[in-house]
């Protein structure tokens, strides 16, 4: 594979994998795990907020 870029740690962890939404400016996608009979989902959470 040709012109391949190697990423930090810090590039890395900023990736969201799976199907993550893409969110508004000032929200970033939070993945909420399964739980009680309920699939896991993703959904929109303000920057200031933890997931």
């Amino acid at each position: 594979m040709k012109n391949l870029k190697k990423l930090a740690k810090s590039e890395l962890k900023k990736i969201n994998g799976g199907n993550a939404p893409v969110c508004e400016p000032g929200a970033r996608p939070c993945r909420y795990k399964a739980e009680n009979g309920h699939p896991a989902y993703w959904n929109c959470v303000a920057e200031e907020y933890a997931c």
